[in-house]
């Protein structure tokens, strides 16, 4: 590193670091890793749980994540990196957290809908939709029986989607297609193609987040907003009135008079931690 250029951002150290085998980038990464675990642990109040042997686990875990995914190749800005660094670490530190609370074994007996018992491996549903989100460890028991809550939720909120959107998700999300290949085959151009997966994607989590909501009666979209007010501020911010309004990002940054840039980048931040927060609250539908 030459301390007499400009400060080095997130993106310049895992390039000197992957590519130059940098030792005082690696040091200086590792030191920011450190920090934002930090930040992720105290806005949670996870901080009382995190041993000096879990943050470290937490920093190693999310280094190995971001430099195997720079070496696959990442061709966007430092403030998206940053993003991604957040998101990385938040991943990996909330499956640190469910790993202490919720220390499961295999073996152990579970009940079935129709109220016999099986080993709790016999019953884990590992072929599952991909999203939302990634799946952080498909070996944990207590994440496999969430996931297989959450693929039957998923599948009731795409079942909400107008067939146009679950196809044009199916494309790009399951198989893989890209942009290109997903406008040859629905008829549109690469551009709409972006626009149509980002508004089917926003369409999904509202979905998706619905199906937490739903009681005899109708929605209690009430309990949305309850979740909303346990985030960070700034997100909450944001995620108060896309839940509420469903107004486009851009009016959004307008009213909280916020650069567009990181009104995304919040509610993009928002949407995952609200998704998180539903997921792991008591009496959720």
């Amino acid at each position: 590193m030459n301390a007499d250029r400009r400060p080095w951002t997130e993106l310049d150290l895992i390039r000197a670091l992957v590519l130059d085998g940098d030792q005082a980038a690696l040091r200086e990464f590792t030191s920011r890793l450190h920090k934002c675990a930090n930040s992720v642990l105290n806005q949670y109040g996870w901080f009382r749980e995190a041993t000096p042997a879990m943050r470290e686990e937490i920093v190693d875990e999310s280094l190995a994540r971001l430099i195997d995914r720079f070496r696959r190749g990442f061709d966007g800005v430092n403030a998206q990196f940053r993003t991604y660094i957040y998101k990385v670490v938040f991943a990996v530190t909330y499956k640190e957290v469910k790993r202490i609370r919720k220390e499961t074994s295999l073996d152990q007996e579970a009940t079935r809908p129709d109220g016999s018992t099986a080993p709790l491996r016999d019953l884990i549903q590992l072929d599952i939709t991909p999203w939302p989100g990634e799946v952080i460890d498909p070996n944990d028991p207590v994440e496999g029986i969430a996931r297989s809550e959450r693929a039957t939720r998923l599948a009731r909120a795409l079942q909400r989607l107008k067939p146009e959107d679950r196809r044009i998700l199916r494309l790009f999300e399951v198989e893989g297609l890209s942009t290109r290949e997903v406008g040859r085959a629905m008829g549109f151009t690469e551009g709409n193609v972006s626009v149509r997966i980002h508004r089917a994607k926003d369409k999904l989590c509202r979905a998706y987040l619905r199906t937490f909501v739903e009681t005899p009666s109708g929605m209690d979209e009430d309990r949305i907003l309850s979740l909303v007010e346990r985030l960070p501020s700034d997100e909450a911010a944001v995620l108060r009135i896309w839940w509420k309004e469903g107004v486009s990002l851009k009016k959004i940054a307008e009213r909280l008079a916020i650069p567009e840039d990181r009104c995304r980048d919040l509610l993009a931040r928002g949407k995952a931690h609200l998704v998180l927060l539903a997921e792991e609250t008591p009496g959720a539908s």
